[in-house]
This record gives C-alpha cells, sequence and structure tokens, in this order.
C-alpha cells in the first residue's frame, strides 16, 4: 500500500471519470477537482484516500456515495463507490467484493456499470 500521496494511475482515473459521467446535481463541480487530486492505496483491494489540491466544491452533500457495480474473473459483483466530504470534496475511491473474496482483476472504467445515485442505484437507462 502506498505511505504517501501519489498521481492517480490510469485504470483509477478512468474508474473516477466513469462515475461522474451520469448527470446527476453538483456533478459538473466535482469534476472540476480530477486534475488536482492524488490518492494513497488504504486497502489491498485498492481502496483509495483522495487529496484534492483545487476546484470547486460540490453544492450538494452526499449522504450516500456514486457507485459502479462490475464482474471479477470469478463471477463476483465488484462495487466500486467514489465519496464526497461534508465541504464537497471528492475524499475516498472505495473498492469492494461483496463476497469479501481477494479481487482478482482489479475492476476497470470499460467493465464497470454506473448505479445512478439519485435513484436509489437504479442502473443506467433503467425505467
Amino acid at each position: 500500500m502506498d505511505s504517501e500521496f501519489r498521481q492517480l494511475d490510469a485504470r483509477e482515473r478512468g474508474l473516477l471519470e466513469k462515475l461522474l459521467e451520469a448527470d446527476f446535481s453538483g456533478r459538473d463541480e466535482l469534476r472540476t477537482q480530477l486534475d488536482s487530486l492524488t490518492a494513497k492505496q488504504i486497502e489491498e483491494d485498492g481502496t483509495l484516500s483522495l487529496r484534492c489540491g483545487s476546484g470547486r466544491p460540490s453544492p450538494r452533500k452526499y449522504k450516500l456515495p456514486f457507485e459502479g457495480i462490475c464482474k471479477d474473473a470469478d463471477g463476483g459483483t465488484i462495487s466500486i463507490l467514489l465519496h464526497a466530504d461534508k465541504d464537497g470534496f471528492l475524499s475516498m475511491l472505495e473498492i469492494i467484493k461483496d463476497d469479501g473474496s481477494p479481487i482478482i482483476n482489479p475492476p476497470t472504467a470499460r467493465d464497470m456499470e454506473n448505479l445512478l445515485p439519485e435513484c436509489g442505484g437504479r442502473r443506467e437507462g433503467q425505467g
């Protein structure tokens, strides 16, 4: 795991960008934070603590994270959750395998499907 904050790698940045594709209140402000983010891995599963150096805070305070899901090589579901803090800044990219087993293939934006934060986790395209 990382001992210091570092630049995001391409896979991590892709996950963040994908999670911020959905249309929701405050999204544009959160996107302004992407270029200044640094990260520190805090869990073996790839969970990152995020530190934002600039950008506009989101005016909306989020109780629920932004979430995406994908399948691991063994068919298990991986949840990818993006958290913002009480001040409206991105604070954590949480990666969890729902059954608690080790992640075989780290999630990528290409394999991830967004769940809509303002619709109780409904998937994009669902009515």
